[in-house]
């Protein structure tokens, strides 16, 4: 938890009444079924602050971040009040084309941004791995010839490269060891102050979301049953599916 003291009062998202569903059909005989994956969901995110969205797999949470990107149909409201929100996904190479040299991949970003000049695009890649802590001599690379953390720094910076204000981080380090995982925080900790990002931090890990978040929101089956401040709601949580939670993740 970074800023405990710190009250924000400038929403840079507002998420209203939030619906999802997906039609699902088994077969061409088959009748379809509509499945409801997240359910009236309401919340904000503050200016400046990390806020959390805890829930097992399956509860709607990545579901929440690909609605509020317009990735997915959904019903209700979204307001957004920043340019240029991105999304950092779970699985860094995946998200990577893996027959492009990471220099490409910089590149081709700034190209699509509006950069065309070459002179400008070199420069702002060398800006911008170096931001993420990527050595020079990895643009000559391709995504498999990177470390998993490797990997994400590169999603990380790809992220950057058209100045969001806003950041939605899908499980950003679930798929890392350990160090790795500490690193990847530390920086994403780095970049929020260095560059005044919002983010919406998105874990299935309670310790993780302690360690960084400043609100939490707890999410079940697609709806919100608690959120506040991180240190209120871990030490008085008053849902027993929250409460389930902090006791499988701290005992």
């Amino acid at each position: 938890m970074l800023f405990p003291n710190v009250i924000f009062m400038d929403k840079i998202l507002e998420v209203k009444d939030l619906t999802v569903q997906f039609k699902n059909s088994k077969g061409f005989f088959s009748k379809t079924v509509i499945k409801q994956v997240v359910k009236g969901v309401s919340f904000d995110i503050n200016r400046g602050e990390i806020l959390g969205l805890v829930g097992e797999s399956g509860s709607g949470k990545s579901t929440i971040a690909k609605a509020a990107l317009s990735l997915v149909p959904y019903k209700g409201e979204i307001i957004h009040h920043s340019e240029n929100p991105k999304m950092i996904f779970q699985d860094p190479y995946s998200s990577l084309n893996p027959s492009k040299k990471i220099g490409w991949l910089f590149k081709e970003a700034l190209y699509l941004s509006g950069i065309k000049d070459a002179k400008v695009q070199a420069e702002e890649t060398d800006r911008i791995m170096e931001l993420v802590g990527l050595a020079p001599e990895l643009k000559g690379r391709f995504p498999s010839e990177l470390s998993g953390g490797q990997r994400q720094r590169v999603c990380i910076g790809l992220a950057l490269m058209q100045k969001p204000s806003l950041i939605f981080a899908d499980e950003p380090v679930s798929a890392l060891d350990v160090t790795i995982q500490a690193q990847v925080l530390k920086l994403l900790e780095e970049l929020h102050s260095k560059m005044d990002l919002s983010i919406l931090f998105i874990s299935h890990d309670l310790r993780v979301v302690y360690n960084i978040c400043d609100r939490v929101l707890i999410l079940k089956d697609g709806v919100i049953v608690e959120e506040g401040p991180v240190e209120e709601v871990y030490s008085n949580p008053q849902h027993e599916y929250t409460k389930a939670l902090l006791s499988a993740a701290f005992n």
